[in-house]
């Protein structure tokens, strides 16, 4: 019972090894060259982060020059920006919903995150353009 108690842990341990190998591998592929969902699945999540990185900064520096009108501003924007991730993850669900259950659902999720993150961003860019004239 012993034996086969240790074998069992041996396997274990083994298999998450692999998974972990395989999770980094995945993680290493250039964005382009996925040749498995799998590395596509990634790609799009690192092409979404990237994307979401982006819109912080800008929203970090329009928050930042809002800081100098005194007014209300900076609170309307960052209401503005809650709901708008609530309606930018909303909508991005209800357009991979079609995709649940399926292996190609986090990509076209994370696709949707990224185009709609980039747009928005654009749109504070242009905000912070006009705060500084």
């Amino acid at each position: 019972m012993k034996t086969i108690l240790i074998s069992l842990l041996a396997v274990m341990c083994s298999l998450s090894v692999d998974s972990l190998a395989q999770e980094k591998r995945v993680g290493e592929v250039p964005c382009g060259q996925a040749g498995t969902q799998a590395e596509a699945n990634a790609c799009s999540r690192r092409d979404y982060e990237k994307s979401d990185a982006e819109m912080n900064k800008v929203y970090a520096k329009l928050m930042a020059e809002l800081a100098e009108y005194k007014g209300r501003d900076q609170e309307k924007l960052r209401r503005a920006q809650t709901l708008w991730l609530q309606y930018r993850d909303a909508n991005c669900e209800s357009e991979s919903s079609i995709y649940l259950g399926g292996s190609i659902r986090p990509a076209v999720y994370n696709s949707c995150l990224a185009s709609v993150t980039q747009e928005r961003t654009r749109r504070l860019a242009q905000f912070l353009n006009v705060t500084r004239q």
